[in-house]
């Protein structure tokens, strides 16, 4: 066989192993390539009469395989011939399940998307303690192309199977129920797969799902509970289930031709073009930050408030040993009852959770002359940061990473606080730590390269997203998140009410509006940072910041100060909000405006664009993709519009300039823009520019 084959085989008696094995890739990807040798095999042992069974494996140490090739996924969508391969695709699943000749699949560790959906055709999963199985493909925008929607009914009942589908959240296969047969150690896998194939060799099979009654009002229920969850119902979802129900309704044939349909419809719509960027842009982020030097096992953290006791709790959660240092004692009785919070969500059923002895705390210093990296996460002050810098630097080793947390404070002026600068960077983490994937690193003017490496390798075993910034005012994520909500500010000013202003900005996507995203920060901090560290410096010669800063200022004078003071632009009633706040517009004296409510989220969408699209032009980011990632996982721009970069390119930037023209200087998108809407072409083509040191505060 040739060696660039993807597919090998090697029969034991009467049962053929097939090993899915690409040449070249540390996984096994499904696309034309793999699934033509695929198909060629199959056929192969289909018609072999000294075969009885057979076995599809992978030669992958611990996996089995992934879904589809990302970066193949466009051209499959331009192709004319996409709905042929499709059916191809399927005729295979199809024979496979119906036919005579068993297969069983050997998971030997992940088994996502396409590679899962073949081993779905066969009869039975074998598969290694610890693997994942899952169908992730509603996460892209996109259903389970190969067969997956109809096939997963033939393992498991159909709530289940519409609870992997619609949630594309992967299952161990110790929680698998009947979705795999047995599981057995890595040793034994193949073996033990090839005794179950040659057991089913002669029984009858399992062809065709079955539909049970009840199975139509199931799928409308789950609809229904979609449509009303937090998320809601995405197309991608909706379309799914639609999918399923064909099969339901009508039997496998017709549902595999609706799969075929609903996929290619979703492949080629917007949204799902926005979202496989994104996947492929942190993909992208992810390669790139694969780190250097010594790796980081024990984690100091100065400052026991949330952040801190965020950053730990994190820390420890991933296994990597912390060690916590606060001056007040019941800050740090705060920060383990903090740990013990983020712990529990992943604690084990029974028994102590061994994570909690990689904790230790402290009011000293102690243990810090042994930790590879300590995070400084103390108040957003630069006198206290400056104080708490000298501390440390003296405590830790001289190859200690040393990194401050903060959203604002430019880092070339803490970094005369460390002694050895080089070994110093920011590391801005994003509330609550645990759960926000994105960290951006902003390396200063003497930031070794290595450090840099260093800080994204830990970011990653934080299981976070890291994205280099320049150490210019805000960054890039708080400067942005300053102009939208100035620009919530600047709309009240225009004499749009609270609930207009917030629920625009949500039927633009956004998850929540910019003055209740004030009321949860409160408006002080909104003015101390936003303002004050970021819109005065950066904003102030396109935007009248200094009337957003009096109108804010106002309003606190008034007793507006946000949810913990019990009165901001909304009302509450002991913490919980009962409506927006009538008062608002009084208090500044501005009279009530119609303004369309499109236009509102307009102005919402194109303040926070603008900013980043700027954040590009000048430097501050080191391609669009990298904004892109940094926009939607750190400060909320829309997902389902891939970014405000990929959205400019899906607009188009001559249409973005007259729509910025029309809504005057305040959205001024710079000079990238307007060179692209003279010239042509697309800001995802621009060249990646070398990690930005430089401080251009």
């Amino acid at each position: 066989m040739s060696e660039t084959r993807c597919v090998r085989r090697d029969d034991r008696g009467r049962v053929a192993v097939l090993a899915m094995d690409r040449p070249g890739s540390s996984m096994n990807v499904v696309d034309e390539r793999l699934f033509t040798d695929l198909r060629r095999e199959v056929d192969d042992v289909l018609a072999d009469d000294g075969i009885d069974a057979f076995v599809l494996a992978s030669g992958k140490d611990g996996s089995f395989g992934a879904g589809a090739d990302i970066r193949w996924l466009p051209e499959l969508a331009a192709s004319d011939d996409a709905e042929d391969f499709l059916a191809g695709v399927h005729e295979l699943m199809a024979r496979i399940a119906r036919g005579s000749t068993p297969m069983v699949a050997a998971v030997n560790g992940s088994a996502f998307g396409g590679a899962l959906e073949l081993a779905l055709a066969g009869h039975a999963i074998v598969a290694v303690p610890g693997a994942q199985l899952g169908l992730p493909e509603v996460g892209l925008s996109l259903l389970p192309g190969g067969g997956g929607t109809q096939m997963l009914r033939r393992f498991v009942p159909l709530d289940r199977a519409l609870a992997m589908l619609t949630s594309g959240k992967p299952v161990a296969v110790e929680d698998a129920g009947g979705l795999v047969a047995r599981v057995v150690p890595a040793d034994e896998l193949v073996d033990a797969a090839v005794e179950v194939a040659a057991s089913l060799a002669g029984t009858d099979l399992v062809a065709d799902p079955v539909a049970s009654e009840g199975d139509v009002a199931l799928i409308a229920s789950t609809r229904e509970e979609l449509a009303g969850s937090r998320r809601g119902l995405s197309t991608a979802a909706a379309t799914i289930l639609d999918v399923v129900a064909v099969g339901v309704a009508e039997g496998l044939d017709a549902g595999l031709a609706a799969e075929r349909a609903g996929f290619l419809s979703l492949l080629r719509s917007t949204e799902s073009r926005a979202a496989l960027h994104l996947f492929s842009a942190q993909d992208d982020v992810k390669r790139r930050s694969r780190g250097g030097g010594a790796p980081v096992e024990r984690l100091g953290v100065v400052g026991g408030g949330q952040m801190g006791a965020g950053i730990a709790s994190t820390a420890v959660s991933r296994d990597l040993d912390a060690i916590v240092r606060d001056v007040a004692e019941d800050s740090l009785g705060r920060a383990r009852a903090y740990r013990d919070k983020v712990l529990s969500r992943t604690a084990p059923a029974e028994g102590e959770d061994p994570r909690v002895d990689r904790w230790a705390d402290t009011t000293e210093w102690e243990g810090f002359g042994e930790v590879d990296a300590v995070v400084e996460a103390v108040f957003e002050l630069p006198e206290i940061k400056d104080e708490v810098l000298r501390a440390l630097s003296d405590e830790v080793g001289e190859d200690t990473l040393i990194a401050s947390n903060t959203s604002a404070i430019p880092i070339a002026s803490l970094a005369a606080s460390v002694t050895r600068p080089e070994r110093f960077l920011g590391m801005h983490f994003f509330s609550p730590v645990e759960r926000m994937p994105l960290v951006e690193l902003i390396p200063h003017a003497g930031t070794a390269a290595e450090t840099t490496q260093r800080a994204a390798a830990l970011g990653r075993r934080l299981g976070k997203v890291p994205v280099v910034v320049g150490d210019a005012p805000g960054f890039m994520t708080s400067r942005v998140y300053a102009r939208w909500l100035a620009e919530g500010i600047r709309l009240l000013l225009d004499g749009v009410d609270v609930a207009t202003i917030d629920r625009a900005a949500q039927a633009v996507g956004f998850p929540v509006g910019p003055l209740l995203a004030t009321d949860e920060a409160t408006l002080n901090l909104v003015v101390q940072a936003s303002i004050t560290q970021v819109a005065e410096p950066v904003m102030a010669d396109r935007l009248d910041v200094a009337g957003v800063r009096k109108a804010l200022e106002t309003l606190m004078a008034a007793g507006v100060e946000g949810r913990r003071q019990g009165r901001g632009f909304y009302s509450y009633d002991e913490g919980q909000r009962v409506g927006p706040n009538p008062d608002v517009l009084g208090l500044l004296g501005v009279t009530p405006a119609e303004v369309d409510a499109t236009v509102v989220g307009e102005r919402l969408l194109l303040a926070f664009a603008t900013e980043c699209w700027r954040c590009d032009a000048d430097g501050t980011i080191c391609h669009p993709d990298d904004g892109d990632v940094a926009a939607v996982l750190g400060i909320g721009f829309p997902r389902v519009l891939g970014g405000p970069f990929h959205w400019a390119d899906e607009v188009g930037a001559t249409e973005i300039v007259r729509r910025c023209d029309v809504l005057g200087d305040a959205f001024e998108p710079g000079p990238e823009l307007r060179r692209l809407a003279a010239e042509g072409g697309r800001l995802a083509d621009l060249p990646r520019r070398p990690a930005p040191f430089a401080d251009r505060g």
